[in-house]
């Protein structure tokens, strides 16, 4: 396993930039070269609007809460953010990457979280404050400054990077993509673009392959072993000895993600109607059965963070969270029977009448 940076998080993100032999994870890849005007528009596409390059393109692939919530915790234990405390009240943070502490490193490896780090630069992510009386000061666009109750001078009161409904090139859900995102000066820009490599096989696939086949054979212990493998590289140093089908597809989800595979998973363990049943969504919806394999998961939630504003109080300028369904959600995804088979076209039942068309078709 790919093992070369004490951070963790950056050690996962730099598996799918690193490039040279020393990472022997990637079995068979898609190459890029700038040199050859072979490249890609995924940096262009999905960097932060505040860190681009040229401020033309940016933001396009938001990762959800939901995604985000499915990162464990290192006891191996699931669990929502922490938002509120037991009675319902804010939970105070005195940086907004605190709320992520204690999870599995992949998370920050995968996802660019409020106040990351990208080309060495901070994040500029938060909806703006929130005031002691509970309600909200904020503006369309950080350029756009607006003064704090009491004062007189214009201040910036939203992030930079979002989030504001509707606002194209910054986040909706507070959250970027940090996987395959490529660091290296001009990237970003529209004449130069990325050379990253995108990675269609790797090892870790083939460990989860191994421990989903295992699994099926009733070789739980062996199956364990390879999963601890894959897990032990993302800090989870508590092994698994029990693993269940919903340890196998939490597996592959986190590990996996924004690789191409979740679609044909959920088809492959006929689980795509369940999880994606048409249904809206609530908040509690979202924080529950958290690891579960059927868990529905038919609209993308957010976490907007907001600066508290309160002088006097001891949490003043501290971060809260509130968990958002972003208001271009409106639709919910549904997985219709008939996309669990290939279309067989009226020519081909016309060649061989024998043909019987797939079900729902």
């Amino acid at each position: 396993m790919y093992r070369l940076l004490p951070d963790l998080s950056d050690n996962y993100a730099q598996l799918f930039l690193d490039k040279t032999t020393v990472n022997q994870e990637p079995i068979f890849i898609e190459d890029f070269k700038v040199n050859t005007g072979r490249v890609h528009n995924f940096t262009t596409n999905n960097q932060p609007f505040s860190i681009s390059d040229e401020s033309l393109d940016a933001g396009r692939l938001n990762p959800s809460l939901n995604i985000v919530e499915a990162f464990e915790l290192l006891d191996n234990t699931y669990a929502p953010l922490a938002t509120r405390d037991a009675q319902g009240n804010p939970i105070y943070y005195e940086d907004q990457l605190d709320i992520f502490a204690g999870r599995d490193a992949r998370l920050a490896g995968t996802i660019l979280l409020p106040n990351g780090l990208f080309k060495g630069r901070r994040v500029d992510i938060w909806a703006g404050y929130q005031l002691a009386d509970g309600s909200i000061l904020t503006s369309d666009d950080a350029s756009r400054l607006v003064p704090l109750p009491g004062t007189t001078v214009p201040v910036q009161v939203v992030g930079k990077d979002g989030p504001v409904n509707g606002q194209e090139f910054r986040t909706q859900t507070g959250f970027y993509i940090r996987k395959y995102l490529d660091p290296a000066e001009g990237s970003g820009r529209r004449g130069r673009r990325s050379d990253v490599a995108f990675i269609r096989y790797r090892f870790a696939e083939v460990l989860l392959n191994a421990a989903e086949a295992a699994f099926e054979l009733g070789q739980n212990s062996l199956s364990a072993e390879y999963l601890n493998l894959v897990r032990q590289r993302a800090g989870l140093t508590t092994p698994l000895t029990e693993i269940t089908f919903d340890r196998i597809v939490h597996e592959r989800r986190v590990e996996l993600v924004f690789e191409g595979h979740t679609l044909f998973d959920m088809k492959r363990w006929r689980l795509a109607h369940v999880v994606w049943d048409g249904s809206q969504m609530t908040v509690n919806d979202l924080i529950s059965n958290i690891g579960a394999a059927r868990k529905k998961n038919t609209q993308p939630y957010g976490l907007w963070p907001y600066k508290y504003y309160n002088p006097g109080s001891p949490n003043n300028g501290k971060w809260l969270f509130r968990e958002v369904k972003p208001s271009p959600v409106t639709g919910a995804s549904r997985f219709q029977f008939g996309n669990y088979y290939s279309n067989i076209g009226d020519d081909i039942v016309s060649a061989n009448p024998k043909i019987v068309k797939q079900p729902n078709q």
